[in-house]
């Protein structure tokens, strides 16, 4: 299971058991968090007064699938890489427009969650931070070695 979320709310997922992502910057205040244990999607203990989305990937008695909260509202809806799954109803040859509108629900909720970030590491992003791996800023992908690095501030 992966989350991706606020530095400042790290503990709070690092009390469920996730660590943070290889690789991931110091500065940044936007972080990805992997809990390769995540038993259940950690059904039911993923706090819902923090901004952060993320996905699970399937068990032997439950599948794959989404999360994401604004600090306010919570959706979980079943997904995998390629797409979202919508329940069926056989009688009508139709989609349950309950899980259509758990959908719209998640969908609208991730988006506010990424601008929530977005906004968030640019204002946090003055000045270059480059990885010591691929010489690249993590924040807009300039390399270090680019004559036009040098005096300017970063630009997502």
């Amino acid at each position: 299971m992966s989350v991706t979320c606020r530095r400042q709310d790290k503990e709070r997922f690092e009390q469920l058991g996730f660590q943070i992502a290889l690789g991931e910057d110091k500065n940044t205040p936007i972080i990805e968090m992997i809990d390769e244990e995540a038993n259940y999607g950690h059904c039911d203990e993923m706090p819902t007064n923090i901004p952060y989305y993320g996905s699970y990937s399937a068990g032997s008695n439950y599948g794959p699938g989404s999360i994401a909260c604004d600090g306010r509202d919570y959706e979980e809806v079943p997904a995998s890489s390629d797409g979202f799954v919508v329940a069926w109803n056989y009688r009508s040859g139709l989609p349950q427009i309950k899980s259509i509108l758990r959908i719209r629900r998640y969908v609208g909720l991730e988006r506010r969650v990424k601008r929530l970030f977005k906004a968030l590491r640019k204002e946090n992003c003055k000045e270059h931070i480059f990885n010591p791996d691929t010489h690249r800023c993590v924040k807009c992908g300039q390399h270090a070695e680019d004559d036009a690095v040098e005096g300017t501030p970063c630009q997502p």
